[in-house]
């Protein structure tokens, strides 16, 4: 939803609070003396925050306010009776009570009540159809036989694709560190034919579990990948999503710069290293610009390196000559990549050296054993495939009640969940802990490859400044839900392709062990998630009316809206049946 439209939509939903109330309970800041120092504009920026998020409270309380009225308070006050002595004994699980309790509520004498008998027997039916479907498709992928890559594949094509494995970093420790490494470097896919590339989010310290004199996480990587640092090492400038905020409240984009190592550990492990170092005009810069804007790094170097390589090979056809410059820390990446054997780009006309796949993992996630062989194998025998994940499992079960609970959480949410989306090709949420893109597509030969993940509308649309993002629903677009939304890009542009789940492949990642971090975390995903629902109204998910993934996409954000009045419904049934 463009930024004029969710403003106006807040606005209608909000027409009864006045800018003077809203001005009331969002003052402008002050110092110590009581002098304002925020600027007009900024203070303005609050007041819209404070009033989008009344819309969505407004929203939700009208939804539940709705829901109980006609499915609760107007239904048992007009169509409500009392229960006969028989009725009141039988039991809930009794076939024929239920059978004459939906005959009775069928043909009610009363016309409205016999409408909302119809209607909540109906959603209950199309609730209760949908989950039978999940079920469906989750058995699909959990009763279906284990595949077997065959020897002469694990050795043949199947295993000759290029791989990039991404990395960001930003405070983790040594252990969860060298526990990543380990469990990339040891995973069956060739190691010849797999890249580590750790972009580290500037020099912030690893964890306490490191010693009282723990170091910064780009000192623990050169510890456990057998690099060199020295502080005169090459400073690359380059692009960042950063800004700095002047006296009048005008956002001005920051830049950034990096540092970048690569090499080959001692055991054959291919690896690369882009420190993020902060500008040399701010001390107190130390690089952090966020897990966005390290993700962008490279989705822009690939963006860029395409579109050139492309007008270089067809511009004879086209007569185009728009070649995109390189930064000086994509210049330096480039060649890096070329010189370590993972090219971006081709001169041949196979490209069989050509990097065909980018993997996301998190610094915190150890992959099983064929992990990336299992995905590349899903990527080589489906070439409707753009991007695919596989099931995200606990690390850390074992530490509190609160990790415990989580498991089964997990298991759900990808057995059910993405194993139904995976089904029609649809999955809405690709877990950047877990998840590859495949780069290019060349099945065409008779055409130039066409640009997949680093295509320009997906470029554009994902890499906008922070300055320019200045809602709050397209804050937690981008801030809070960042897989999400590019999920949703790519389903946006490549509506015609699929977006898979592949059970047999795992990995194991930490989750929160305390109530409080976890609350915090699903706070994030909860924001991030509805509002990602809501864009996601507005992309072709393909199907038609009632059968299609944009109707379950609905009920799902009904459910979400709902929840708590649910959750009341629920009690009254439990406790009318008690």
């Amino acid at each position: 939803m463009p930024n004029q439209k969710w403003r106006s939509f807040a606005r209608l939903c909000t027409f009864s609070l006045p800018d003077e109330l809203l001005a009331f309970a969002v003052p402008r800041g002050t110092d110590n003396d009581g002098n304002i120092i925020e600027s007009e504009k900024l203070w303005r920026e609050r007041v819209q925050a404070w009033r989008e998020k009344f819309a969505l409270c407004f929203v939700m309380l009208g939804a539940n306010v709705g829901f109980l009225g006609l499915g609760g308070f107007i239904f048992l006050l007009k169509c409500g009776k009392s229960k006969t002595e028989e009725e009141t004994n039988s039991k809930w699980y009794d076939w024929d009570g239920i059978k004459n309790s939906v005959k009775d509520s069928i043909n009610h004498e009363n016309s409205t009540c016999r409408a909302l008998n119809m209607t909540m027997l109906t959603i209950m039916l199309i609730v209760v159809a949908i989950l039978a479907v999940q079920c469906l498709c989750s058995l699909i992928y959990l009763l279906r036989f284990g595949r077997t890559i065959c020897k002469a594949k694990r050795g043949g094509e199947c295993q000759s694709a290029r791989v990039i494995v991404t990395i960001p970093c930003y405070n983790e420790g040594r252990f969860e560190l060298e526990k990543t490494i380990d469990s990339v470097k040891n995973e069956s896919y060739p190691k010849e034919n797999k890249l580590l590339l750790f972009i580290s989010d500037g020099n912030k310290k690893g964890t306490t579990s490191d010693g009282p004199n723990y170091a910064t996480t780009p000192v623990i990587l050169s510890h456990l990948l057998g690099y060199k640092k020295n502080a005169d090492d090459t400073m690359y400038s380059c692009d960042s999503t950063g800004y700095v905020t002047d006296e009048n409240g005008e956002k001005n984009n920051i830049g950034n710069r990096a540092k970048l190592y690569h090499g080959t550990t001692a055991d054959g492990l291919n690896y690369m290293v882009i420190e993020k170092c902060g500008l040399a005009s701010n001390a107190d810069d130390v690089g952090n610009r966020g897990k966005r804007d390290s993700q962008i790094l490279l989705l822009q170097l690939l963006n860029r390196v395409m579109h050139n390589h492309m007008l270089r090979q067809y511009q004879n056809q086209n007569g185009r000559d728009d070649f995109k410059d390189l930064n000086e820390l994509e210049t330096a990446l480039d060649g890096a990549l070329r010189e370590m054997g993972f090219p971006l780009t081709s001169a041949s006309e196979s490209g069989s050296e050509q990097v065909k796949y980018l993997m996301a993992v998190d610094a915190d996630t150890r992959l099983s054993k064929d992990s990336i062989t299992q995905m590349v194998y899903s990527m080589e025998t489906q070439p409707k495939t753009l991007a695919l994940c596989g099931e995200t499992k606990v690390d850390n079960k074992d530490d509190s009640w609160v990790t415990k609970m989580q498991v089964f959480e997990y298991y759900t949410n990808h057995g059910l969940k993405k194993a139904f989306e995976s089904v029609f090709g649809t999955v809405t949420c690709l877990p950047g802990c877990f998840t590859m893109y495949r780069l290019f597509d060349a099945r065409d030969t008779s055409q130039p490859p066409v640009t997949l993940f680093a295509c320009e509308a997906v470029y554009k649309e994902y890499a906008r400044n922070d300055a320019t993002i200045e809602t709050l629903h397209e804050k937690n677009l981008y801030k809070l839900g960042e897989d999400r939304m590019l999920t949703t890009l790519l389903l946006k542009k490549w509506n015609r392709m699929n977006l898979k789940y592949v059970p047999e492949a795992h990995c194991y990642t930490i989750v929160p062990d305390s109530l409080k971090v976890l609350l915090s975390q699903r706070r994030r995903w909860i924001n991030s998630t509805f509002h990602n629902m809501i864009y996601l109204l507005s992309v072709n998910l393909g199907g038609l009316c009632c059968f299609s993934m944009k109707f379950i996409l609905i009920l799902d954000m009904i459910g979400t809206l709902i929840l708590p009045s649910s959750l009341l419904y629920l009690l009254m049934m439990l406790w009318n049946t008690i």
